[in-house]
């Protein structure tokens, strides 16, 4: 199905950012999988977002521009990299908040929310704590022509 993503954030010194993309939403093992191409930058070079969705984590992917692989899971400190042209930055991810509002109805209509928090050390630099929030709204039900992707 297709589905609405609306992302907001708002970092510990006020500063909020807001998205909106269009997403492909499916059914993945006990939640939710979305894919979505994007122009992080406004430079025409395109990273292709995934997401894993669940009660218990949110993982993204992107690959592309900027590559990462995030995992929100409340009470969970992640390490991974960020990497961007200009090279790799070592980041831990560290949630103190997950939570995953699911509302999606039987016939494919409704809306799943998170609402999550977390702080950020790049390269021995703590961030701000910062808030997210994401909304995902079906747009479009699937249909005949819509193939489901098991990856």
């Amino acid at each position: 199905m297709r589905v609405n993503l609306v992302i907001e954030s708002t970092d510990g010194e006020g500063t909020k950012s807001r998205s909106e993309n269009t997403a492909l939403m499916y059914k993945h093992n006990d939640g939710y999988r979305l894919t979505y191409s994007e122009d992080l930058s406004g430079e025409g070079e395109i990273t292709k977002t995934t997401m894993y969705i669940n009660t218990s984590e949110l993982r993204i992917i992107r690959r592309g521009e900027l590559t990462t692989d995030f995992i929100y899971s409340e009470s969970v400190t992640h390490n991974t990299a960020y990497e961007t042209p200009f090279g790799n930055l070592p980041i831990t991810l560290i949630t103190e908040k997950y939570e995953c509002i699911d509302n999606f109805l039987e016939d494919e209509l409704g809306e799943l929310t998170i609402n999550s928090s977390y702080l950020l050390d790049v390269g021995d630099a703590l961030t701000p704590p910062t808030s997210m929030n994401m909304f995902i709204r079906v747009t479009q039900k699937k249909d005949a022509n819509n193939t489901q992707d098991n990856d």
